[in-house]
């Protein structure tokens, strides 16, 4: 389970919208004053990402939460998108380069074109696979409420 915490900023029903921090692991790398991605993730880094979630822990408004999805969704997840695209890219470019040049007359922007047709049917297909899968493998599902902070009163 892939775990995040965040803070409850709606309710309604037993539904529940947790505002979450996107973090970068760039602050804790040695190599960062070199590297671009770390210039990058500066750039966009104060990222708020805010996900849908079933309330069934009784969390209230502002309450910190924790959510989480199991592993196996997320990676089955990214390698459709990732992989079906590419895979299917390639594959449309291999079909047209060896077998539909025996028709016509395949140049190479005809080519790069196919190409990129490929990859679009590839995430076509792969939203498709998603959405046709168990809808419960892929939902964020709230784990607990944390506690609040205990507030201590000054004496005076």
């Amino acid at each position: 389970m892939i775990k995040e915490t965040g803070q409850v900023v709606r309710v309604v029903n037993d539904v529940i919208w947790v505002q979450t921090q996107v973090t970068s692991t760039c602050n804790s790398c040695a190599a960062k004053s070199n590297c671009g991605t770390s210039t990058i993730a500066k750039a966009f880094g104060d990222k708020h990402v805010v996900n849908q979630v079933v309330n069934d822990k009784s969390a209230k408004l502002d309450d910190m939460v924790e959510i989480g999805i199991p592993e196996q969704s997320l990676v089955m997840g990214a390698a459709l998108l990732y992989l079906l695209p590419l895979l299917t890219a390639i594959l449309l470019a291999l079909v047209a380069q060896f077998w539909l040049s025996r028709f016509i007359l395949i140049s190479e922007p005809i080519l790069i074109l196919l190409t990129f047709i490929g990859g679009a049917l590839g995430f076509v297909l792969a939203r498709r696979l998603i959405l046709k899968t168990d809808d419960e493998a892929y939902r964020v599902k709230l784990l607990r409420v944390l506690p609040n902070s205990i507030k201590i009163k000054e004496l005076s």
